[in-house]
């Protein structure tokens, strides 16, 4: 049931991060593999030389990079009937697993 629900969750978060003008990675059943995942997009994404490397100034985008893409995967596993919408209800239901199975985004 649960990766019933994911795949059109990941699919709205998706839709979500293109209708921004970024790329978000997809949900998987792993919240650790989720959050590895964006961390990578948004090094990669930041690294504006490809150099493998974070400038000092690349490195400031790459923390709203990655709270982006953390919150459209919260978004995702949130949206239990993935309708691209939270009601109170789901955001309710999503407490126990704090923010939906992720870790609350760094301050940053």
């Amino acid at each position: 049931m649960t990766q019933r629900l994911l795949v059109p969750g990941a699919l709205m978060a998706l839709t979500a991060a293109f209708a921004l003008g970024r790329s978000a990675p997809a949900a998987s059943s792993s919240p650790a593999a989720d959050v590895a995942a964006a961390e990578a997009a948004a090094f990669t994404e930041a690294d504006a030389n490809g150099d493998g490397k974070l400038t000092p100034q690349e490195f400031a985008s790459y923390g709203a990079l990655l709270r982006q893409k953390l919150d459209a995967l919260r978004f995702a596993r949130l949206d239990a009937n993935g309708d691209g919408a939270l009601t109170q209800d789901e955001l309710s239901a999503g407490h126990p697993g704090a923010c939906g199975g992720f870790p609350p985004p760094p301050p940053f």
